[in-house]
């Protein structure tokens, strides 16, 4: 059975996977943030949270050791990372160009 981060993958559009740390102040601008996304981007790209309190592999898999923190994914392939606190303006602006 896929989960929910590969079939988003195997759909063809961007992914943002964001690593955030449940017990962290900044758990809640990561939620903020990709609301945001989610609104401004509509269907063009999907927006996982992944926390890496409870998703030990995956945060490993992708090599998370700073919460927040932020994946891309374009046609299955990672294109942009990101680890720390950031602005929605700074997320917006260093993901546009992979997902219009």
């Amino acid at each position: 059975m896929k989960s929910n981060f590969e079939k988003c993958l195997a759909s063809g559009k961007p992914v943002l996977l964001a690593f955030l740390h449940a017990g962290r102040q900044d758990a809640v601008e990561v939620k903020y943030i990709v609301k945001e996304l989610r609104d401004k981007y509509g269907d063009k790209a999907e927006f996982l949270m992944v926390d890496g309190s409870y998703n030990h592999p995956m945060a490993r898999k992708y090599k998370i050791d700073t919460y927040p923190a932020w994946v891309l994914f374009k046609d299955g392939q990672e294109v942009w990372n990101a680890a720390g606190t950031k602005k929605f303006e700074t997320i917006d602006e260093s993901i546009n160009g992979f997902i219009n």
